[in-house]
């Protein structure tokens, strides 16, 4: 192994010199362009200083294995097999040279032998840094066809000489920019990347790439992998393309075993989720993208034998679709014109819901650009209205509709914020803030208390209570959702030690109950999760409640449906959109997107803290609130920490949202604005 200093120094000594190839070949090392936890990327010339450019692969002296340099000559073997083809690829990196080479150790060690591949210099950039570069929303439909299309090309070449790529993803598709035209090139076999198997730190595993590999390629042996399992990574890489986002997203620093549990047992990608993120012209088309997820949700299955049989079979179903939203938008041009999809992060006008509302699109760069602006951090500036008062100053809070008011409950009893600071207001002698779990706002100048031991009341601000009589003293409420017309929604849980959560005893159970007018509705268990903590009504009119393990359930007509597990983590907030899908979030930094068909998607968040509080503004954005006061703002199927360091430590209870002023309260009194600088 090389001391790091000296591995430096030889990396940093290449530029300059000489590689000597098969029949005497020369490579004139120039400059270095890529780096990998096993190689080294150079550009060279081809026979003399300013010949013909190429790309020199160099396999680090310090990740020669026995293993690394088989894995290494493979790849070179399987390039040079796909170059010598009666008709080579144009989709495939050419191979030009493979060979080993002595040199001298800087500092006068011992002479190293570096073996490298020389490669087909492409000049362009890669798939992974065009999506990166289209601020969340898809690629042109034609674009994803051509580079789709050309993909598969590759692919069945490969497959076709009994090879599987096994690490097919965007950074290892190249976009050729040569004489003004875009080629995709596949590159990369797998064989030379990173593979670090530090659980805390690694994309990848047992060299396979998280996020593009599908479950088999995580098993001892890889004895399922075939051509399916590039079917799996090819369908993920169509549907960031797409949409912009990644199909089976994981938080930075995530387990990778955790990761791997959900591409077994978690939701498959969904068109219809991010819809918002796709090209105007296929998400106008609600029937058309059905047909895709159909498709997407075979090709990305578990289980190989439920894939496309080959990469030809998945192509063939997928090129079809786009290909008739393209030739129906070159006969009637305004036919993209159709339904305001906002696909950087604009709501569907109301009545749209189904994409096929006529909109002026004249319009649409305007509201492109003021979502960009929106959707920068830089955009906000955030203060503390109220700066803390003290830690555990409040235990529950909530703002009004409007967000010029809150109020909050805690050790000294209830409190009012309109402004410059807390005022006391009289707390009914009836409540004992210390079980008081949390609060909803019912109406002008009242709000729904609940709590430990069955706590249900509505308050009246200054004016006293009314307490609602519950038949069991062991409920405790965590969540409440009130409809305009006065009926209240709680949920939480109950001593249940026979309560089941993935086949283990449970000390907990769930539980739902109803009150209109004050009078008890509807009290039911839900014995198959431990505990539901927040609650919300969809536009579709369904209650949906969050919980523990992920627990998602329905209420319809009185009767809770459990609908199952969507995460790991425990959610503790949730909202509904105006396009009828909803939004939930809880513990762990975990946020998923749910469609009006409650089908899960696990979204992207750039924290790791726990989120307790979520609000949506009137247009359909999505904000969350976390520990150590951090604010964050959905955009495009992703979290982005929008608030900077205010000083603060403690957690936010209470969201409001505007188009562009946001307001919380924290744990420690503290009260927290930010808004759009002029």
């Amino acid at each position: 192994m090389l001391p790091h200093d000296l591995r430096h120094a030889l990396r940093d000594s290449m530029p300059g010199q000489v590689l000597t190839g098969t029949r005497g070949a020369r490579y004139y090392v120039r400059e270095r362009i890529g780096e990998g936890g096993q190689g080294w990327v150079f550009t060279a010339s081809w026979d003399e200083p300013g010949g013909y450019q190429v790309v020199v692969k160099v396999l680090r002296p310090d990740a020669v294995t026995a293993e690394s340099l088989a894995r290494f000559q493979r790849e070179a073997e399987v390039l040079r097999m796909l170059g010598q083809a009666g008709r080579p690829n144009p989709h495939i990196v050419r191979f030009f040279d493979h060979a080993s080479m002595r040199l001298a150790t800087p500092g006068g060690g011992a002479p190293i032998d570096l073996p490298f591949t020389v490669l087909e210099h492409v000049r362009g950039h890669t798939l992974e840094h065009v999506l990166s570069q289209s601020r969340g929303v898809g690629l042109s439909l034609d674009r994803t066809r051509r580079i789709g299309r050309q993909v598969t090309l590759a692919l069945e070449d490969v497959h076709a000489h009994k090879i599987v790529h096994r690490d097919l993803k965007p950074s290892n598709v190249l976009l050729a920019s040569d004489g003004g035209e875009e080629t995709a090139k596949v590159t990369d076999f797998g064989l030379v990347k990173l593979v670090d198997l530090g659980l805390g730190r690694t994309t990848a595993l047992a060299g396979a790439t998280l996020g593009y590999a599908p479950p088999e390629q995580f098993e001892q042996g890889n004895r399922r992998v075939d051509p399916r399992t590039d079917v799996f990574s090819f369908a993920a890489m169509l549907f960031e393309m797409l949409t912009g986002a990644k199909a089976f997203p994981h938080g930075e620093g995530e387990n990778p075993l955790v990761i791997v549990t959900r591409l077994l047992n978690g939701p498959r990608p969904s068109l219809g989720r991010k819809r918002t993120a796709l090209p105007p012209e296929l998400a106008a088309r609600p029937d058309l993208v059905d047909r895709l997820d159909a498709l997407l949700v075979r090709a990305t299955a578990a289980e190989p034998s439920d894939r496309p049989g080959s990469i030809g079979e998945l192509w063939g179903a997928v090129e079809p679709v786009l290909r008739a939203i393209s030739d129906r938008r070159s006969v009637a041009p305004d036919a993209a014109a159709v339904a305001d999809t906002g696909r950087a992060g604009a709501p569907p006008s109301a009545g749209s819901f189904d994409g096929r509302a006529t909109v002026d699109t004249s319009t649409r760069p305007s509201m492109i650009a003021a979502d960009a602006q929106l959707a920068s951090p830089t955009a906000w500036k955030w203060r503390a209205c109220v700066p803390s008062v003290r830690a555990g100053a409040a235990r529950a809070a909530v703002f009004d509709p409007r967000g010029d008011t809150a109020v909050a409950i805690g050790p000294n009893g209830l409190a009012r914020w309109e402004g410059p600071g807390w005022a006391r207001l009289p707390t009914p002698p009836e409540i004992d803030s210390r079980i008081v779990r949390g609060l909803a706002w019912l109406r002008t100048g009242e709000i729904i208390a609940f709590g430990a031991r069955g706590l249900a009341a509505r308050v009246v601000l200054g004016a006293g209570l009314e307490a609602w009589s519950l038949p069991d003293r062991d409920l405790t409420f965590l969540g409440g959702f009130a409809d305009e017309n006065g009926t209240v929604t709680l949920v939480g849980e109950k001593p249940a030690p026979r309560a089941i959560r993935g086949g283990a005893p449970a000390t907990t159970m769930g539980i739902v109950a109803q009150l209109a007018r004050g009078k008890l509705t509807l009290l039911s268990d839900v014995p198959t999760c431990a505990r539901l903590r927040a609650v919300t009504r969809l536009r579709g009119g369904s209650l949906i409640a969050c919980g523990d393990w992920g627990a998602l359930v329905r209420l319809d007509l009185g009767v809770p449906e459990h609908l199952g597990s969507i995460c790991s983590g425990h959610l503790q907030a949730i909202g509904g959109l105006p396009d009828g899908a909803a939004v939930t979030v809880g513990a762990g930094g975990h946020a998923l997107a749910l469609s009006p068909r409650l089908e899960a998607q696990l979204e992207a968040v750039q924290t790791t803290r726990d989120l307790h509080a979520l609000a949506v503004d009137p247009g359909g954005v999505a904000w969350a609130g976390s520990a150590q006061a951090r604010l964050l703002r959905r955009t495009s199927g992703s979290w982005v920490r929008m608030s900077g360091e205010l000083g603060l430590t403690s957690s936010v209870l209470a969201l409001w949202a505007g188009p562009r002023v946001v307001r919380a309260t924290c744990d420690d009194g503290a009260v927290i604005e930010g808004i759009v600088a002029p």
